[in-house]
């Protein structure tokens, strides 16, 4: 009877440990960096990509995909899927930056685009970084602040 009590003891230990090492083991994401704080409006669940929403409204109805990196001479040059996952038409606007493999910031002088994705579209945004240790990309999708615009959502 005792080593029945052992030997299944034995068995909760084991699982337990191989629960934790399995857990510890998972690679950290950015949001679970020091000094970052997990949101939704951040998916980095792609090495060499990173999406920021930059509007609250965004999350759960825009993602990346299909993403791919190739050498173009001494550059990278990425193609990043945006996916509309909603039936709302948005007017949206994107930025685009590149940080070197350590995750420096190289080149801030990304510009506003404006774009129009369709309910369930996908579009794509092919970019080029500016110097030559560009390894990683930050992609920063939002509803733009232009009166201008008609805004379809509110209707």
């Amino acid at each position: 009877m005792k080593l029945n009590s052992i030997a299944s003891n034995f068995k909760l230990f084991i699982l337990i440990t191989l629960f934790f090492t399995l857990v510890a083991c998972k690679p950290a994401t950015v949001a679970e960096q020091p000094g970052f704080v997990a949101q939704d409006t951040l998916d980095d669940t792609h090495p060499r990509a990173r999406l920021v929403l930059g509007s609250e409204k965004l999350v759960g109805n825009i993602r990346m995909g299909n993403i791919r990196f190739r050498k173009v001479g001494l550059f990278t040059q990425s193609q990043i899927g945006i996916q509309n996952l909603s039936n709302v038409r948005y007017n949206l606007e994107y930025k685009v930056e590149w940080e070197d493999a350590s995750g420096f910031m190289l080149d801030q002088s990304g510009v506003w685009q404006r774009f129009t994705l369709a309910p369930t579209q996908i579009d794509t945004v092919t970019t080029t970084g500016k110097v030559k240790d560009a390894y990683k990309v930050v992609i920063t999708v939002r509803l733009p602040d232009d009166p201008f615009i008609i805004n379809r959502e509110k209707k």
